[in-house]
């Protein structure tokens, strides 16, 4: 690699907590993009000194031999600005499209080198607040370099759908407000992860003897456990009991449920009785680890996901199936529209949705997400009908089961692991960085509004009455200042300056000591704040004023009364 390139992060990817999409997904990315190793070095910005403890643990442990040769850089946020000013970044990538997005933009534009490309990845869509995070992304601060990875067709016309309503709710142009551009990249899957075909069967075998399910079809669905989140497994029941009224033979088969579920959740017991007295055999699997999991995936015979729920945005877990070799019955709906490909790796069924939602839409910013989640998905149509003869279809043709099954692995290994999506990935950072930038590359040329986000405060702006007078007041005429007692001993080395966290990268000695011998004697406070401008950090000369401030805040500089001011101004 001829040129050193960087690739930042303001998260750390690695999350813990319950076993979700979103935390197996962003482990995913970040092991397979270090595997890879397309870059010099990976720079990771985090909050606090524990999180950095947390990853270079983790990072540790599996990537040894980079961390060895230096090429992790973990640092705190707070020293973005002096990092994006003096290194070669090609792109930062987030871990989602809200937390830390715009702010990265605005630090991006006010203090780097250059305008690199600042993406990230969308997980679920349907939070009532991701309105206004979506409206925080529409500003003069986005350049056509910036972007957001939709992992599905259908999640790109969500956001693109999102960027066109708040336009046309706030009169919003599109040249005035722009947005970051729309790109599809799918999850992905490790291989590895998974027990190959010649593995299965023996794994498979085990798990169905710790249950007591030798004998049985076996019929997977993998979710939250949960009515409000994801699927409302209710339907699938009625469609089990209208297929064994077409000619599945009761008995015959078992439906395991499995996924997260909270240890105080009745809704596990409450679908107990009710698959009871159905006369439906029910697993109920909660809280499986990564172990648990691969068992059940090569248990299973047919993988059943029933999605209604607008917190699902892609289906995972339809990989894992797939990759599995099973055949996949799922609802046509969000993102599942791109990973089955009906009749060949399994069958679509069809949804119906709501026309209108202003019901829901009024109670959104009252309601928890759980309660206007289940709103919406109790008006989310998964056909049970449809649903009764994909499950009779499957359930009673083997030789179609084996097909679809090797077909969906076939199509995920060609598609969808991870390696194959970090290539699209490589891929955008380069189409991005090439594409054209209306603003400078000088961090010091920048407009004021790229660089200020017009929903955050400008402190001065708005906060200006609080004082006697501003720094902008210091060019009247006859405002004179001078060095102090104390600014001539830290200019002689006699004294020296405290200076705190955040305050050590804005206050160089040298240049405080250039300010000072430029005011040994009574100078023209417009004067000393000139050369203050140009004595201001790289990268930072939006906040020129701080040098002068903070000197004559800790009394190294002193005003001087008129009268007391030379004729003779001293040289600048």
């Amino acid at each position: 690699m001829s040129e050193r390139k960087f690739w930042a992060s303001l998260h750390p990817f690695y999350e813990g907590g319950a076993i979700l999409g979103r935390t197996e997904a962003n482990r995913g990315f970040i092991r397979a993009l270090l595997r890879r190793h397309p870059f010099s070095a990976y720079h990771f910005f985090l909050p606090h000194p524990d999180d950095l403890s947390a990853l270079e643990q983790s990072l540790r442990l599996e990537f040894p031999l980079l961390w060895e040769d230096g090429a992790f850089s973990l640092r705190l946020q707070r020293e973005l600005p002096r990092c994006l000013s003096t290194e070669h970044y090609y792109c930062m990538h987030l871990s989602d499209p809200f937390s830390r997005y715009t702010d990265a933009l605005c630090l991006r534009n006010a203090f780097s080198r250059r305008i690199f490309p600042i993406t990230a990845p969308t997980h679920s869509l349907s939070y009532a607040e991701y309105g206004r995070d979506f409206l925080q992304h529409m500003w003069g601060g986005v350049t056509q370099r910036d972007a957001l990875a939709a992992t599905s067709r259908a999640g790109a016309d969500v956001l693109r759908n999102y960027y066109a309503f708040l336009r046309r709710n706030y009169n919003m142009s599109q040249a005035d407000f722009p947005a970051p551009s729309v790109y599809s990249i799918p999850l992905g899957v490790n291989p590895d992860d998974f027990p190959a075909p010649e593995e299965k069967a023996a794994l498979g075998a085990a798990c169905r003897k710790r249950y007591g399910l030798e004998n049985e079809l076996i019929f997977l669905i993998f979710a939250r456990i949960s009515y409000q989140s994801k699927l409302d497994p209710l339907p699938a029941l009625r469609a089990f009991k209208r297929a064994e009224e077409a000619g599945l033979k009761a008995g015959s088969y078992c439906l395991a449920l499995a996924g997260w579920m909270d240890n105080d959740d009745p809704f596990g017991e409450s679908l107990k009785k009710l698959a009871a007295n159905l006369g439906i055999k029910l697993l109920l699997a909660a809280r499986p680890d990564a172990e648990a999991r691969k068992a059940l995936y090569a248990a299973a015979d047919i993988f059943l996901s029933p999605a209604d729920n607008l917190q699902e945005t892609f289906g995972l877990t339809l990989l894992e199936a797939s990759l599995s070799g099973l055949p996949v019955l799922a609802s046509d709906f969000d993102g599942y529209k791109d990973l089955v490909d009906h009749g060949r790796t399994g069958l679509l069924l069809p949804t119906t949705g709501p026309s209108f939602s202003a019901g829901v839409d009024a109670l959104r910013s009252i309601c928890p997400a759980s309660e206007y989640h289940l709103l919406l998905a109790q008006q989310c149509v998964v056909e049970v009908e449809a649903m009764s003869r994909a499950i009779l279809r499957l359930g009673t043709d083997a030789q179609l089961r084996r097909r679809m099954g090797a077909a969906g692995r076939e199509r995920v290994l060609a598609s969808y692991t991870w390696d194959k999506v970090l290539e699209r990935y490589l891929e955008l950072w380069d189409e991005l960085n090439s594409a054209p930038c209306a603003l400078p590359e000088d961090a010091a040329l920048r407009p004021l509004k790229a660089v200020r986000h017009p929903s955050g405060p400008a402190y001065m702006d708005i906060f200006g009455a609080y004082f006697t007078r501003q720094a902008a007041d210091l060019e009247q005429a006859g405002v004179y200042l001078r060095w102090s007692a104390a600014g001539e001993a830290v200019y002689r080395g006699k004294d020296f300056p405290v200076l705190y966290r955040l305050v050590e990268d804005r206050v160089d000695t040298d240049k405080l000591k250039q300010l000072l011998f430029a005011a040994r004697r009574p100078v023209k406070a417009a004067g000393l704040r000139s050369l203050a401008l140009k004595l201001a950090p790289e990268g930072g000369p939006r906040d020129g004023d701080f040098l002068l401030l903070w000197a004559l805040k800790h009394d190294f500089l002193e005003f001087v009364e008129q009268g007391e001011a030379w004729t003779k101004e001293a040289p600048a």
